[in-house]
């Protein structure tokens, strides 16, 4: 079943009468504390893949699920791009970033939003920006948000919300650096594996995410799968089930919540 797709335009009004509009995003996968599987509501804020991704790495850039999005959803990640740009311009004026902070926060809570992502494609691109994002979550001490970042050197300011489950992503080009960040701050490591490897110090919690020719998803047994048959019991707990085993209402972020949970 293809992903579904839900998007939402909000419309920031500035002091100055300026305004800026912005999209919110969801899908199937991702819909947690809201929607289901087939009818996602928006939970998400995204930006464009690689160019908004200042860490990106040789592995991540050659396999991103955003390079197939961009092709099959053109309408949803030129919404990505219009994000990219916009949030840029409001991060030049305070007056205009905390404005949209509050729009951000005022839309959350209006929606009942409970759990929310950032960036289903982007990442964090700068330190004013990682302060935005802290902000918004402080601003709305009762939603849980998480996002995946390979910008580990932003990872202290995002530390500052606590209701922002920080999930470092990694694979082979940038494992020795997740794992220090892991050893100072206790994030959680979801590791990238492209080929099968598996690192045999991935800390206890990890998510292991298995690039699209390792999943089982198409089998008619999933666990026939080689790449599954070659993990240990402990690293078959840390798999990310609707990646490999294929999406449904019980196989999503929120009924899992392996990457939701400090």
């Amino acid at each position: 079943m293809a992903t579904k797709f839900a998007l939402h335009k909000i419309k920031v009004i500035m002091p100055d009468d300026t305004v800026f509009t912005f999209w919110f995003d969801g899908n199937g996968k991702i819909t947690a504390g809201n929607g289901t599987f087939d009818s996602p509501v928006p939970n998400a804020f995204s930006l464009v893949q690689v160019k908004d991704c200042p860490s990106a790495t040789p592995t991540c850039t050659s396999v991103c699920y955003v390079h197939n999005l961009e092709k099959a959803e053109a309408e949803v990640h030129g919404k990505y791009a219009h994000n990219s740009v916009t949030i840029r311009k409001i991060l030049q004026n305070a007056i205009y970033r905390q404005a949209t902070e509050f729009e951000f926060v005022h839309w959350i809570k209006k929606n009942n939003i409970r759990e929310f992502r950032w960036h289903v494609s982007g990442d964090v691109f700068s330190k004013e920006y990682a302060k935005f994002v802290v902000s918004v979550c402080n601003l709305a001490p009762d939603v849980l948000f998480w996002i995946y970042t390979r910008s580990f050197n932003f990872v202290e300011t995002l530390q500052e919300a606590p209701n922002l489950v920080v999930n470092l992503s990694a694979d082979r080009d940038n494992y020795k650096k997740a794992l220090e960040i892991n050893r100072k701050y206790g994030v959680r490591i979801c590791y990238l594996s492209l080929e099968g490897e598996i690192p045999k110090d991935l800390p206890k919690g990890s998510v292991i995410f298995p690039n699209y020719t390792l999943r089982g998803r198409d089998l008619p047994v999933p666990t026939e799968a080689p790449f599954w048959k070659q993990l240990t019991l402990k690293q078959k707990k840390m798999v990310c089930p609707p990646d490999f085993f294929g999406q449904s209402e019980k196989l999503r972020c929120g009924p899992c919540r392996k990457c939701m949970v400090h």
